[in-house]
Order: structure tokens, then C-alpha cells, then sequence
């Protein structure tokens, strides 16, 4: 039986440029949280990695759908306020697992900088599923009739760095996606260098500089074509705020077609025509 990485020691850098910027940005996490519309519980799952933290909502005995954030967004923004909170109509159908991805802003899942090339990212998400108890414990899935006990794979839903934590996922166990939707996938091919620094790096660096209304719009409009700043106030914050992200899964190359073509559960992608990612 595979063994489990050794935990990630000793703890990455902060990526909070001062103490009174995690302290605003974690309060927007909690009064986010505190307003979602309907019911809702938090889990920590242990993993090789550290300790993660998952939101979950809908009705217990409904079948599994898994979130996978964007960049900036962690799980009270992608269920409430923007984020993917217009793609959840489907709170009455499904049991949601929102799981805050690590070194990400606001996150409350143990900070671990996880290396691309060895696909942490995927690793890292299926010991959470197997922490849930949506996917059969490691070395189960190769027993006969082990797989009787446990219901099928979770579906999965993810946005941008979402949606490529999800191929991730599958470079690593694609035996743990029974359908996947990918919105607007970033990472999956080589990125165009340029066009995200001319368009929304400089724009982001001069939010930070001097914000207001009009730097915040120029900031956010190369992600979408009717910015509205205060549905994004998580990610205007972590401009301000976040000196340090985390790898794109998948590097700075994106990923191989053989590695994508793992892929093979039904999958639908929600492209933008413009997408600087």
C-alpha cells in the first residue's frame, strides 16, 4: 500500500502583506459566512497536507457536488455574495462540499505551498474526499467488490483555478470524478504572459496604490465585462493585501493532452471568448 507524503514542515511564508490586512480580509470571510442564505456546517478533514476546512450545505441525503474556488474566492464568496453563487441553484439537489483551498486569502485551510509538478494540488483534494468519505479510502479502490460499500464519485463544479484544480484531480484519480463542469478554465494551456501583465497586473498593483471606484473597475474588468467592486470586495482585498499566491496547477505550461485526456468522466467547459488565463 502507497504510503501518504510526510506533512509539509516547516509552515510557508505568510502571504499577508500585514497583520491588519488578514484581519480584514478574515472578517469579510466571516461575515460572508454568517449571511449565506440557508443552512450550512463546517468540517475539518486531516490530511497528509495539514488541516483542511470545508463548508457543506444542502440535504444530507442528496448526491455529492464538489466546489472548487477561484483564485480569491474561498467558499463563503463562492457560495454567497459572487463568485459561483449563480450556478448553485441547485442548493435543494445536491450535498455541497466547498473546501477552501490552501495559501489562498481568507482561506481557513492550513497554509502548505503544494509543487505542481508533483500534482499536490490533486493529492491534496483527494485526501479530502477521502477525509468526507466520498471516495473509498486509499488502497480500497483496487479491492474486488470494495467499491460495493461506498455510493459513486462525487460530482465536481469549478470556476477558473477551480476548474484546474479539477484536472489536477484527475491526473491523480480520475476514478474520483463522476461528471465535472469547468467555468471558465484557467491553467489548462500555456497562459499569454503579456496580456495578464498588461491587463491585469499592472491594473491590480495601481488598485493597490491608489484604491477608489475607478482603479477598481479598471483592476477588475479584464476578468469580467460588468464589474461590479462590490461583489468582489474578497478579491479587491487580496490585491491590496496577498503578497504571495499559489501555483497555477498544471505550472506555468498548463497540461499535457494525455494528462487532460485522463479526464474522461462527462465534462462540460463554460469558456469566455476574451479570457486573459
Amino acid at each position: 500500500m502507497a504510503q501518504p507524503p510526510p506533512p509539509h514542515s516547516p509552515p510557508p511564508p505568510t502571504i499577508y502583506r500585514s497583520a491588519a490586512g488578514e484581519a480584514a480580509i478574515r472578517s469579510l470571510y466571516d461575515k460572508t459566512l454568517a449571511a449565506l442564505p440557508f443552512e450550512h456546517e463546517e468540517r475539518l478533514v486531516q490530511t497528509s497536507f495539514g488541516t483542511a476546512h470545508v463548508v457543506v450545505c444542502g440535504p444530507a441525503a442528496a448526491p455529492p457536488l464538489v466546489v472548487w474556488h477561484g483564485m480569491s474566492t474561498p467558499a463563503p464568496i463562492a457560495l454567497g455574495g459572487s463568485g459561483l453563487s449563480d450556478c448553485l441553484v441547485g442548493i435543494k439537489r445536491f450535498r455541497i462540499y466547498v473546501p477552501d483551498l490552501p495559501y489562498q486569502a481568507g482561506s481557513r485551510s492550513e497554509d502548505v505551498e503544494l509543487d505542481p509538478a508533483k500534482h499536490e494540488q490533486g493529492k491534496w483534494c483527494l485526501e479530502v474526499l477521502r477525509g468526507l468519505g466520498l471516495v473509498p479510502p486509499a488502497g480500497a479502490e483496487g479491492g474486488k467488490g470494495k467499491r460495493g460499500a461506498f455510493p459513486p464519485p462525487p460530482l465536481h463544479l469549478g470556476a477558473s483555478y477551480g476548474a484546474s484544480v479539477i484536472a489536477d484531480l484527475a491526473v491523480v484519480a480520475p476514478e474520483a470524478i463522476r461528471g465535472a463542469a469547468l467555468l471558465v478554465p484557467a491553467g489548462l494551456m500555456p497562459g499569454a504572459t503579456w496580456p495578464v501583465l498588461f491587463r491585469l497586473v499592472l491594473p491590480s498593483v495601481l488598485y493597490r496604490l491608489l484604491p477608489c471606484p475607478l482603479t477598481a473597475w479598471l483592476a477588475l474588468v479584464s476578468m469580467c465585462d460588468e464589474p461590479v467592486p462590490a461583489d468582489l470586495e474578497m478579491v479587491l482585498l487580496s490585491w491590496r493585501h496577498v503578497v504571495r499566491y499559489p501555483q497555477m496547477p498544471g505550472g506555468s505550461t498548463g497540461f499535457p493532452a494525455e494528462q487532460l485526456s485522463r479526464l474522461s468522466a462527462p465534462t462540460i467547459i463554460v469558456a469566455a471568448e476574451n479570457d486573459i488565463f
